[in-house]
């Protein structure tokens, strides 16, 4: 005996096949508030407005434009964040920072805007992750609030609106808090590598000053992660022990280079990537006439390409209109 089954009519979908629209990004996720992510997208509209206002006025910042426009034209002066395309005298701090700005101006030419232009999306991604974290632990009224602050503050806007390095680590900073909290919450060793990942990269950007947070998150997490406290050391020894390798990934590859295979480490006076990074970068500027160390082949940044491509003398990293440390 068969059985007969009538197909449901052509044009008709099943409510649980209906399909679903990929253009909904506007509306809050469940859960949430109607009115959450209309205003979180006003809020980061309007840091994208502010951050990039001014954009194409924005200026070269001496010495560190030098260095980008070498390292969009080179391979090995963008590895090793050097002054020149020949790769002979590096900066005097990591630059990995310039990283973003270097990739931009090999892809949109050397302008002031493509080098500013990662930092105005470096801006506009801390805004969101600044939301995300405060609502996650106040609601979104309190992660709109904390979002709405960091778009309108002053510093940020200057920040996230010219070529300095403080973008990258305030980004790498707010990703790691984002990371930790999630991992505090859960006691997933994930997010707490996460972490360290991020402070790791902040590093790259600005060296000490990214591990200025580390203490008060270790702590943080010994004390109130939900699990055993054996397991709590355990996880932030894996997490402490990724964090140093990414931070000191660039001063491994300059120790264990061959002098001659690499430039000079301009800011150390016996071409030490460690001691530029912790003497001259570091533990010497806790002490007033401690500041030494350029290096006397610092001479070559003076000659080195200037942003409109002559070889006019260049500020050194020291001298007048160079970039704040």
């Amino acid at each position: 005996m068969t059985s007969l089954t009538s197909a449901p009519p052509a044009g008709r979908t099943s409510p649980d096949r209906r399909p679903r629209s990929r253009l909904r990004f506007w509306r809050s996720p469940a859960g949430q508030p109607r009115w959450a992510r209309p205003a979180l997208l006003g809020i980061a509209a309007l840091a994208a407005l502010l951050y990039t206002w001014n954009i194409t006025s924005s200026g070269f910042a001496p010495y560190y434009s030098v260095a980008a426009r070498s390292m969009s034209v080179s391979w090995e002066a963008f590895l090793f964040t050097s002054l020149d395309p020949s790769a002979t005298l590096t900066l005097d701090k990591i630059g990995g920072f310039l990283w973003p700005q270097a990739l931009s101006a090999r892809i949109f030419g050397f302008h002031d805007w493509a080098l500013t232009l990662p930092q105005c999306v470096m801006g506009v991604i801390s805004v969101l992750v600044m939301y995300r974290l405060v609502r996650r632990w106040q609601g979104p009224a309190a992660g709109l609030l904390a979002a709405g602050l960091l778009t309108v503050t002053p510093v940020a806007a200057s920040m996230f609106g010219h070529a300095m390095l403080d973008g990258a680590v305030t980004l790498c900073l707010v990703l790691a808090a984002d990371a930790y909290q999630r991992a505090v919450r859960s006691a997933r060793l994930r997010s707490l590598l996460l972490c360290g990942l991020w402070i790791g990269l902040g590093f790259q950007a600005k060296m000490m000053e990214a591990w200025v947070i580390v203490p008060a998150l270790f702590v943080g997490y010994l004390v109130a992660a939900p699990v055993r406290l054996r397991r709590r050391l355990g996880q932030l020894a894996l997490a402490g022990a990724l964090m140093f390798t990414v931070s000191l990934s660039w001063v491994a590859l300059m120790t264990f280079t061959p002098e001659r295979d690499r430039p000079y480490v301009d800011g150390s006076t016996g071409n030490s990537a460690a001691a530029m990074v912790f003497g001259y970068n570091g533990f010497n500027r806790l002490h007033a006439g401690l500041i030494d160390g350029a290096a006397p082949a610092a001479g070559a940044a003076r000659t080195s390409p200037q942003p409109g491509g002559t070889d006019a003398p260049g500020p050194s990293a020291d001298g007048p209109g160079a970039s704040d440390p």
